[in-house]
């Protein structure tokens, strides 16, 4: 069979933010690769269509998938640019309405039946590595379906549920990404140390924390590993066959583990791989003997959670991390020179202007922190947040359930407390200013934007000037 599986493309929806998303979050759909390793391995031929990264229109993308002729489709997207996989899916079902078309991931796990809308033929819930290739053999042979499971379909006007697929636990015995369907020269990550050329990797699936703005309906808590050996193979693999030297872990928290991450890093100096890599991690969980080795390694960016200051939020969102292990965490990667993000929301459960300047005062004034992103807490289904924000706790009040407006940049769904949503987006802002104002983060700025991206900020940062200038007077 003839799998088409599609990416959607999705920056132009942030508008002014499109250029810092192009720069920092187009990154490989490995879920589809994976998908693709596994169809190919069964003998079909199949084509990704990263409309993102290929820069391709929907008249374009939809062209595309016309010479290639598919008999299946295959959608993915996030939540709030779901509508754009919907509005594909109708374009493809308007031009040809024989050809199935699926959708899967996280969105549709959560939402199930809602969020399966009348272009979808089927969808994919959970985790669909076991149940994709029985899918395509019951499909290819005209099998009842409803023997597969973790998958909804429709049967007349009746949506079908088929029930969960239990979640792999041998994530090793997935075939690695099939990266020779994708353009893999389109992604670019800037970075401290020059633009990068890179690709990501997952090596752990599953999260044991409990923050309130995240969820584990995919992969679930329980944590689960490759083995290191595997981990380096799939490296080698990349860099022999795409002369990629740069890495991105999507591990949830990759120091969760000491031993395994060290066990890979031995392994990438022992096989003198010459590589760098980044990812992210909780505070608490590093020490100097760590990202000492980890930098040896070729670790160059590692992101820490901050998100607020006061105490009272991080308990009501479930944010067990020690306020003192960010000014510690930052100096040892500052010793290391290793670039640090931290990232910080605004918005949370029991936020108010005073606990939003209390963040922003400890930003301005923490001279260790040499990067911060602001984004806007948004309530994305099947988090505790969600859940909160419907229920009005904690001062919160979901204003709108139109997730096309689910965006952590120059959106905010809920209010909480006395901050409108208005309000949020202007302290975004200020956020900006106040961080990116301090001299000594600059050349940071200048290195990991680029001058577009420079510009950019610096005219957010003069109208933030300006905007409080003009409310004094």
């Amino acid at each position: 069979m003839r799998i088409a599986l599609l990416f959607p493309s999705w920056t132009g929806e942030y508008g002014i933010f499109s250029h810092f998303a192009k720069k920092a979050s187009v990154w490989p759909p490995l879920n589809l690769a994976y998908l693709a390793a596994i169809a190919e391995k069964d003998g079909h031929e199949v084509r990704i269509i990263d409309a993102e990264a290929e820069n391709l229109s929907l008249k374009k993308t939809l062209e595309e998938v016309a010479v290639f002729a598919p008999d299946i489709i295959g959608i993915t997207a996030t939540t709030p640019f779901y509508h754009l996989a919907v509005e594909l899916a109708r374009e493809l079902k308007a031009a040809d309405k024989s050809i199935p078309i699926i959708i899967g991931g996280h969105h549709i796990t959560v939402l199930k039946e809602i969020g399966f809308a009348d272009p979808f033929d089927y969808a994919f819930i959970g985790e669909a590595e076991v149940s994709w290739p029985k899918f395509i053999k019951y499909l290819e042979e005209k099998k009842d379906i409803s023997d597969v499971e973790g998958i909804l379909f429709r049967d007349g006007g009746r949506i079908i549920s088929t029930g969960m697929q239990d979640n792999i636990d041998d994530i090793d015995s997935i075939p690695f990404p099939a990266r020779h369907l994708l353009k893999m020269d389109r992604y670019i990550i800037g970075t401290m140390r020059g633009k990068r050329n890179f690709t990501t990797i997952m090596t752990t699936r599953g999260c044991p924390f409990k923050c309130v703005f995240c969820s584990t309906d995919v992969f679930g808590s329980k944590v689960k590993r490759r083995k290191a050996r595997s981990v380096i193979d799939e490296i080698n693999g990349v860099i022999s066959d795409y002369n990629i030297r740069h890495f991105i872990f999507l591990d949830d928290t990759l120091t969760l583990d000491r031993k395994y991450i060290l066990e890979i890093c031995d392994m990438i100096d022992k096989e003198k791989l010459s590589i760098t890599f980044e990812g992210s991690t909780r505070a608490n969980l590093v020490d100097d003997e760590l990202i000492s080795r980890m930098a040896k390694a070729g670790l160059i960016r590692l992101s820490f959670g901050l998100e607020t200051v006061d105490p009272e939020i991080r308990r009501i969102i479930k944010k067990d991390v020690p306020l003192e292990s960010y000014t510690i965490a930052n100096r040892i990667t500052n010793k290391y020179k290793i670039e640090t993000l931290n990232s910080v929301m605004l918005g949370l459960p029991g936020e108010t202007r005073e606990t939003v300047g209390k963040t922003l005062a400890f930003l301005k004034s923490a001279r260790e922190i040499h990067q911060a992103n602001f984004s806007i807490a948004t309530p994305y289904p099947g988090t505790e947040l969600f859940t909160m924000a419907k229920r009005g706790e904690h001062g919160l009040k979901l204003i709108t359930e139109d997730f096309s407006k689910y965006r952590r940049y120059g959106s905010a769904v809920m209010a909480v407390n006395d901050l409108s949503p208005e309000d949020l987006i202007e302290l975004q802002n200020d956020g900006f200013v106040s961080i990116y104002s301090a001299p000594w983060r600059i050349i940071p700025m200048i290195k990991k934007s680029g001058l577009l991206g420079v510009i950019l900020t610096m005219s957010r940062i003069f109208r933030g000037i300006w905007r409080k200038d003009f409310r004094k007077r």
